[in-house]
């Protein structure tokens, strides 16, 4: 994993100079504050080998696999102790894209993380990466199924194992971390062999750990979708898919969905997250296939009862 390492130190370094005297302002602002403006840089492309990319850290985690299979290996990763920093990093100008989970076939969405997408106006999506995903259940060499008492992981990572949890480990105590690579990392560097993480398989390389079983998500077909975010302008180009913003009353969201399908759009995705003004009033995050920028203008049209935000047309690998 040196490669891996190498590409972290120089993100950070490239980070610390690009952000020299920046400071990140809170993620639950509607709105980026002063600090959060992205600063002036050489504009960059998806395709740049140049790219930096900000990440759910530590090493080892199922997003930076993610960054992995989106942008072939190429540029430099800036790991982040959370979602809402790694988004902080792309606003701020110390990273060039975000790469963050959105939702997973057996833990469902993941809320506040799509607050970052709902929260931040400056921020478009410009790509989507749909991951197989297999969880392990991974402790220091030498350690057996019936030593281990405690179990780290990110919630996402307990939700999809925890049929194996409970029927192997009923006893054993699961404590939520920030992401599964950070399970690993406090798994790895416990006092006494009696921890284990819930992680991917790079993640017991990196920490070096053994996988003592395998493959004990609920699923076959588990797997999770991320976003690459940007602060560029949305684009309106033809591609894989389309996301957007819709803000309104539940009863008028059927009429929308309709509209949506009349425009000859496929949904892919719907997300709901309350608009925190009264009830039955929500922000919807809405993915579709086949469609273009104009039928989206139609559908903004036609459903005059909601405010609407383009997101953006993107690539999905």
């Amino acid at each position: 994993m040196k490669a891996g390492y190498a590409r972290i130190l120089a993100c950070a370094l490239a980070a610390a100079l690009a952000c020299a005297g920046c400071a990140g302002a809170p993620a639950t602002t509607s709105e980026p504050e002063a600090s959060e403006q992205t600063q002036p840089r050489e504009e960059i492309t998806l395709t740049d080998s140049q790219v930096c990319v900000s990440y759910l850290g530590p090493e080892g985690t199922y997003t930076q696999e993610a960054c992995d299979v989106f942008f072939d290996g190429e540029g430099t990763y800036l790991p982040q102790e959370d979602v809402s920093a790694s988004v902080r990093a792309l606003l701020n100008g110390s990273a060039d894209f975000a790469v963050i989970p959105q939702e997973n076939a057996i833990g469902g969405p993941i809320p506040e993380y799509l607050d970052e997408v709902i929260s931040h106006e400056g921020v478009s999506v410009v790509g989507e990466i749909e991951l197989p995903i297999s969880q392990n259940l991974l402790a220091r060499p030498g350690v057996a199924l019936e030593d281990i008492q405690t179990v780290y992981s990110h919630k996402q990572g307990i939700a999809q194992g925890r049929e194996c949890l409970e029927e192997n480990l009923p006893n054993a105590e699961v404590i939520e971390v920030s992401s599964t690579a950070e399970g690993a990392r406090m798994a790895a560097e416990a006092e006494d062999g009696s921890c284990a993480a819930i992680g991917s398989f790079a993640a017991a390389d990196v920490y070096g750990l053994e996988v003592v079983a395998d493959n004990i998500q609920m699923s076959d077909t588990n797997r999770t979708r991320f976003y690459v975010l940007s602060t560029s302008a949305a684009s309106r180009e033809p591609s894989d898919r389309m996301a957007f913003l819709a803000s309104g009353d539940v009863e008028d969201l059927a009429e929308l969905l309709a509209s949506i399908e009349s425009e000859g759009m496929e949904v892919v995705a719907v997300h709901d997250r309350p608009r925190k003004t009264e009830l039955g009033s929500y922000t919807y995050l809405i993915e579709c296939s086949g469609g273009s920028y104009e039928a989206f203008e139609a559908v903004v049209r036609n459903n005059p009862s909601f405010d609407f935000r383009y997101l953006g047309s993107f690539p999905v690998k």
